[in-house]
């Protein structure tokens, strides 16, 4: 595809920045001492050089003050990686964000980064003092770039890409996770004194296809199963179905592995989409799964949707992963990262191309996703103080407020949530000032976000 058109966007949308009346830290930005504990915002510049972890504490109405820049220890890939979960924030109980799938407690905090230039995880400890990092562990496999833990089993999704660009030498997108070595995941025990100690016998490959489109990985709640999603797996082995939220080129898959009492996994279960390109994912806390659709990326303007699932084997023995519902489309072009309040009842989800977009969902009691609002931080996606680039999600512990990375301009948007699901934009922080986006100028490398 040629991004000529789209990275003129780019370079439009940068300049909404100042256009909006914002204004953003920096690094002449004084670190202040700061307890990150009592609630903060974590994103990740993924910088080819250096890695860097920017840390913001959080104010009572939602707005942020810069706290701390710490470098990863490692390198990022300098480039756009099209994952979720690249950063996560946890306890030894399990997540805390981006997925917040445990109660706030006053356990030791960690936050575990995805060093996709040097193939290596970063561990840090999190408290009244900021960041502290405690290990730099090898991945165990080329590239990692998301990342999930439970009960102090970690789990790491490595893409197996050698090719760290996101543009080839005529300004074609190289396609994410389709190029290079398989994609695997690979385990680590998390020690109380935040070190990973690898698992052994605990690599397992994906569904086996190079194409692979390898998006996220992350534990279910109970921690008895791991997911990963493939947007751009076309396993023949999988009967992919063909219905009125399809195309015949269907791609895309979900793996499921039950997880075994020492840490390792079973053989995987190729669950096939309900609609196309799953990509970023979330659950709720009885389990169910919503994921969002990419419906061709780039290419699928207005496709973007999300869809839900369950677990539970059904009567004839389909395996443990079943549709819920149909897919839920939101008008927004390449539909890629969600969350989902405290109490169930909303999940966010953005956008990247076009305009860019944040979309409201409604969840029921058993899990199924219904639109609430299209743009749900303005009445159109050209007035929503959303520009193109809008990729992770962080939710606040009460879920009050919402926090979005643009991975194009570097920016952190702090939004107010509303229980009719619609959003009022706080402010913007500039933690990773970006070049324009385009082949031979900027790669939109900024990725990963958590918060408490």
């Amino acid at each position: 595809m040629n991004i000529a058109s789209i990275y003129i966007q780019g370079a439009l949308c940068a300049a909404s920045i100042a256009a909006l009346g914002l204004t953003g830290c920096s690094d002449s930005d004084a670190q202040q001492p700061a307890d990150l504990t009592a609630g903060a915002v974590f994103a990740m510049s993924n910088a080819r050089d250096s890695n860097e972890i920017v840390a913001y504490a959080r104010n009572d109405d939602g707005s942020l003050d810069f706290a701390q820049r710490m470098a990863t220890g490692g390198t990022g890939s300098g480039s756009f990686e099209d994952s979720a979960n690249g950063l996560i924030l946890a306890t030894l109980t399990g997540e805390i964000a981006p997925n917040n799938l445990i109660e706030p407690s006053a356990d030791q905090q960690y936050l575990l980064a995805a060093n996709p230039g040097s193939n290596n995880i970063a561990v840090f400890t999190v408290d009244s003092n900021g960041l502290t990092r405690t290990d730099l562990e090898p991945s165990n496999g080329e590239k990692p770039v998301s990342i999930t833990t439970n009960g102090g089993l970690v789990y790491v999704l490595n893409s197996g890409e050698t090719n760290d660009d996101l543009f080839d030498a005529a300004g074609n997108v190289i396609p994410n996770c389709t190029t290079g070595n398989a994609p695997s995941v690979t385990g680590f025990n998390l020690s109380a004194a935040g070190l990973l100690t690898p698992i052994a016998g605990s690599t397992r490959a994906l569904s086996g296809e190079m194409a692979s489109g390898c998006a996220q990985v992350s534990f279910t709640p109970d921690g008895n199963f791991l997911v990963v999603t493939e947007r751009a797996a076309k396993p023949a082995a999988l009967a992919q179905q063909v219905d009125t939220n399809e195309r015949i080129d269907d791609e895309g898959v979900i793996v499921v592995y039950a997880v075994n009492a020492n840490g390792t996994l079973a053989a995987p279960d190729l669950v096939d989409a309900t609609g196309q390109g799953p990509f970023g994912f979330t659950f709720s806390r009885n389990g169910n799964l919503l994921v969002t659709e990419q419906f061709d990326g780039p290419t699928g303007i207005g496709r973007g949707g999300a869809a839900s699932y369950v677990f539970g084997n059904d009567a004839v023995g389909n395996g443990p992963l079943l549709r819920s519902g149909p897919s839920m489309q939101n008008g927004g072009t390449d539909t890629c990262w969600i969350v989902t309040t405290d109490d169930q009842s909303t999940g966010y989800a953005t956008s990247f191309f076009e305009d860019g977009r944040i979309s409201s969902y409604e969840i029921d009691d058993t899990g199924i996703v219904r639109l609430i609002r299209a743009v749900a931080s303005g009445e159109d996606a050209m007035n929503d103080n959303v520009a193109m680039g809008a990729s992770d999600l962080a939710l606040s512990r009460d879920s009050g407020f919402l926090y979005q990375l643009n991975s194009v301009q570097g920016t952190v948007s702090a939004f107010r949530t509303h229980n009719d699901g619609t959003l009022t934009l706080i402010e913007m922080e500039t933690p990773f000032p970006q070049p324009t986006f385009g082949p031979g100028m900027g790669q939109a490398a900024p990725t990963g976000l958590a918060g408490s």
